[in-house]
């Protein structure tokens, strides 16, 4: 190869050089005066000196200036697309989540609240730049201003606002981000999407009527935090806006007027037939039942249930597909609000431990619309026989074939709604975060308070991978993909075109 291709090719590396230090200028250091820089320009310069040298007896208008300016012309193009894409990305983001769990993406919950919102709400953080929450907290309140006009945002450093800190509480251990809108304010305890949505939640939400609780026939305590108490359903029940309280319904001869839901939970002794009668005339004059009825046990409702179209069944749902066989799990599910909200339909199985069935009355009552909510799958049956042998059957002249209904709901008019559900341990603390539980628990008592706006699925406590990177890590992953290796091929698709050229 003679003198001057080597010195074209100089040239092309001068020119390449040249444009990488522009990009290393404008997207890597963001200072002309850096090293990296200074050392591409002054190689840029000399590799087109070289050129000039060596081939100073060239016509300037000759072939191979001509195609060396189309060379200098294409990478010019390329700088300019990779300087306008990096524009609009930076003006225009959009992002697209590709994990596993769409650990980045909001949930149903969470946006719905957000363009729902009527009033203007602030979020005042009390994070600074320095601490390792403040990244993520300042990603994901970014996400929650893009679904709404009507939340701003403001960061409070601690440690340069005493005076706002201590005017407000805030301590180091104890909650951080307040939220405001009008009077209401609320504080949410962690930085988690559940905790920042039940805040909004709480100060959007407007007057509200409470879910009452029956006691008195051995139902599961709303205080209990063992495993059979229902202390985490009712903590987010609490949490979504609703107030909550417990009623001995023997005290009453009517429902107080603030009830907007009842839930029966798991009673052990039947309600008296006073009890039972107040709780039908209630809900049939539009009121609203939530019952958990465990098998093997007389709830005193079963009449009233037959009344509006559901049948609670005398058997024990038998599961071959679990590993316990006495733990049904819903493997599919009704076109019902419940179970469909909106775009994010029940994607997992919600497990019953202990279930019976609770399907339709072979006749439906005049005016009741009866759903079955929840199946098991086909291999399961409602087993009437006893199980405490441990050696049951599937008999087809006594048991329930399956898929077996583990739920249902009924309703009258615009007004009077129930859900039944076959086992009440689903929503106790012992299995409410398992699987679909703790959605279809919260669903239920949405639905029936006919707070449709709520009934989604809820954002969990989700755990990434994260990688961290030191800045210099992260510089030296920025120049090899966007800056070497580009400008690198660039150059190497140059000089084979210079070597053919020359032959």
């Amino acid at each position: 190869m003679s003198l001057k291709s080597w010195g074209r090719i100089a040239g092309l590396f001068g020119v390449v050089v040249l444009f990488s230090a522009v990009f290393n200028w404008l997207f890597v250091t963001g200072s002309v005066a850096s090293a990296g820089v200074i050392a591409r320009l002054a190689a840029g310069v000399a590799g087109i000196a070289l050129w000039l040298v060596t081939n100073r007896g060239e016509k300037p208008l000759g072939r191979g200036a001509f195609y060396g300016a189309v060379s200098a012309v294409s990478a010019l193009v390329l700088v300019g697309a990779l300087a306008g894409v990096n524009y609009i990305a930076v003006k225009k983001s959009k992002s697209w989540d590709l994990t596993k769990d769409r650990i980045f993406t909001l949930a149903d919950q969470t946006t719905s609240v957000l363009k729902g919102l009527q009033a203007p709400v602030k979020v005042q953080a009390f994070y600074a730049g320095s601490e390792p929450e403040y990244p993520e907290l300042d990603s994901r309140l970014r996400q929650y201003k893009a679904q709404t006009d009507k939340l701003t945002v403001e960061f409070v450093d601690p440690f340069k606002h005493p005076a706002r800190v201590k005017e407000l509480n805030i301590s180091q251990s104890g909650p951080r981000i307040i939220v405001t809108s009008g009077n209401k304010e609320a504080r949410a305890k962690e930085t988690s999407e559940e905790a920042l949505t039940n805040a909004l939640i709480e100060v959007s939400r407007g007057s509200t009527k409470k879910i009452y609780f029956t006691k008195g026939h051995g139902e599961h305590a709303v205080a209990d935090n063992t495993e059979r108490g229902l202390k985490q359903f009712v903590d987010n029940l609490k949490s979504e806006g609703y107030q909550t309280d417990e009623i001995v319904l023997a005290e009453h001869k009517e429902m107080p007027a603030d009830t907007q839901a009842l839930v029966v939970a798991g009673p052990v002794a039947a309600l008296s037939e006073g009890e039972a009668k107040l709780v039908k005339e209630w809900v049939e004059k539009g009121g609203k039942l939530v019952a958990m009825i465990d098998p093997g046990v007389q709830s005193g409702l079963e009449s009233a249930f037959e009344g509006w179209g559901i049948h609670v069944g005398k058997d024990e749902v038998i599961d071959p597909e679990a590993q316990n066989p006495e733990v049904a799990i819903a493997q599919s599910y009704a076109d019902h609000p419940i179970t469909q909200p909106r775009s994010s339909p029940f994607a997992l199985a919600t497990i019953f431990p202990l279930a019976r069935s609770v399907s339709k009355t072979q006749v439906a009552p005049a005016g009741w619309t009866v759903t079955e909510l929840a199946k098991t799958g086909p291999r399961a049956w409602g087993e009437t026989g006893s199980v405490t042998s441990g050696a049951v059957k599937f008999d087809p002249a006594q048991d329930l074939k399956g898929p077996v209904s583990l739920a249902a709901t009924s309703t009258k008019g615009a007004e009077s709604r129930v859900v039944v559900v076959g086992n009440s341990l689903f929503a106790s603390n012992g299995y409410y975060r398992l699987s679909g539980n703790k959605d279809f628990a919260l669903n239920a008592v949405s639905w029936t308070a006919k707070e449709e706006s709520r009934i989604s699925i809820r954002p969990k406590q989700r755990q990434g991978n994260h990688l961290f990177l030191s800045a210099e890590q992260k510089r030296t992953m920025t120049l090899f993909a966007f800056d070497l290796l580009p400008f690198g091929l660039l150059f190497a698709g140059l000089v084979v075109w210079q070597t053919r050229k020359s032959r």
